[in-house]
């Protein structure tokens, strides 16, 4: 097994939507009324430079995600919540694309615990993400949701979406460094519980 067969984990997935907030603020003047930070910039440059960010990364981030929580769902929420979250907060953040990859992360983290804390979730997930998928795909997903967060997070952005260490770091706002070591742990546990010899 090598990196292909973990980006089947992404290639299967259904391309996400668009985020009710931003049909919302398409209306003229919606954006002010909603509470949307702007200190100058404008409402029009505002929005104009959050969509960019969201059609510059919201199906990686989306899949990205979902392979991660092993839930089409919780991607779902995270990123409605994280793109509704940057275009309040507007030009308060200052990154936004790393914003919205660790925003994204967060929530989808938090909505985990709440739900296993109500149910046992990870059998859920893997109805929510693995139903009708190959068995190499689902084997994959069960091992993954074995992982440590920041593990599965580095083999999700560095073999799925093909980041660099370099560039999954800031994302992940950790260094390059950690994010070599925890990827190299993780497919050295994958590979111990896929009992194969070429993750």
């Amino acid at each position: 097994m090598d990196r292909r067969h973990l980006g089947q984990c992404g290639s299967f997935l259904p391309t996400p939507g668009v985020p009710l907030v931003f049909l919302v603020y398409d209306v003229p003047g919606m954006s002010s009324c909603m509470g949307v930070k702007d200190a100058g910039m404008g409402e029009a440059v505002l929005v104009d430079r959050i969509r960019e960010v969201f059609e510059a990364h919201h199906v990686r981030l989306w899949r990205a995600v979902a392979v991660w929580s092993g839930s089409t769902d919780v991607a779902d929420e995270a990123l409605a919540e994280t793109f509704a979250q940057l275009v309040r907060r507007g030009e308060e953040v200052v990154a936004p694309a790393a914003w919205a990859w660790r925003t994204a992360f967060r929530l989808a983290a938090a909505e985990l615990q709440r739900r296993r804390a109500e149910v046992h979730f990870d059998d859920v997930a893997q109805v929510s993400l693995s139903a009708g998928q190959p068995e190499l795909v689902v084997d994959l997903m069960r091992a993954l949701q074995r992982l440590s967060d920041q593990q599965r997070a580095c083999v999700v952005l560095c073999d799925l979406l093909g980041y660099s260490a370099e560039e999954a770091g800031p994302l992940l706002h950790t260094s390059a460094a950690t994010v070599r070591v925890q990827r190299m742990r993780a497919r050295r546990r994958l590979r111990s519980l896929l009992e194969v010899k070429d993750v």
